[in-house]
């Protein structure tokens, strides 16, 4: 299995338009980042989680060649409105593809992009996709996803869990409180990626401090963290965190 970190920042991205901070001026290019999405390339199966807004720059950037499956964590807009480009691959692929999430996440997907249902036009082209609805575990190809429910703004979020050859993966971009029967179900999966957001508490997503207490209780044998906001210094974030715990950048690339 084959994972690229495609965006590890936050909804407004980093350098956050109009700000002059450290961060945001940093020449460090591992403080350049899009917004939070992940590849993943296993056996001939090529998959997305969330479609953000840079979604066209991310799969030109690290070079995706094509999209068997599109998993969205839900609905906001960070996670979602790069999802017209998919209608590139139709194109290049000649076929639709399947979409999975929540019930919820895709009658939201569908209401803001009403147009993917519409017969082909001429001189008009749009994402054609397989709408699937999920709760429990599916497979797309030899990858086996299982969606897990966690708390986030108050609305549908899941995390995924993937395996795939014996290599488990856990992901969790937008996460406020874990309920314990995910927990569970991630607890001592080889590769964990989890939610810090930023130093200070938030409503609706960790803190750098609370996804490090909850990388140590989940005990992956590696573990990252992502959706970083612009308080978050690449190097000296690493410096700060336990061994054991990565901050990935953008293009960061990990072969299972």
């Amino acid at each position: 299995m084959k994972i690229v970190f495609l965006g590890t920042g936050t909804s407004i991205g980093v350098p956050a338009i109009g700000c002059r901070c450290r961060v945001c001026r940093s020449k460090d290019p591992r403080n350049k980042r899009r917004r939070a999405s992940l590849y993943i390339h296993a056996g001939d199966r090529h998959v997305m989680i969330d479609t953000p807004p840079d979604f066209r720059d991310q799969v030109l950037t690290f070079g995706v060649p094509r999209l068997d499956a599109v998993l969205f964590t839900h609905a906001h807009a960070d996670h979602l409105l790069g999802f017209d480009d998919v209608r590139r691959f139709n194109v290049v692929q000649g076929q639709a593809i399947p979409v999975y999430g929540s019930a919820s996440t895709l009658a939201d997907l569908q209401r803001v992009f009403p147009y993917i249902h519409r017969r082909p036009v001429p001189g008009l082209s749009f994402p054609t996709v397989r709408i699937c609805p999920v709760s429990g575990p599916f497979r797309i190809g030899g990858l086996r996803v299982e969606p897990l429910p966690i708390e986030h703004a108050g609305m549908p979020t899941y995390a995924f869990k993937l395996t795939a050859a014996g290599v488990s993966v856990g992901y969790a971009p937008d996460c406020a409180v874990m309920p314990v029967a995910t927990l569970k179900r991630l607890q001592g999966v080889d590769v964990m990626i989890l939610d810090a957001l930023r130093r200070a508490s938030h409503p609706t997503h960790l803190s750098l401090d609370q996804s490090v207490a909850l990388l140590k209780i989940l005990g992956a044998r590696k573990s990252y963290i992502t959706h970083m906001g612009h308080d978050l210094d690449h190097a000296g974030t690493q410096a700060e965190v336990p061994r054991g715990i990565t901050v990935p950048y953008d293009g960061l690339t990990l072969r299972l």
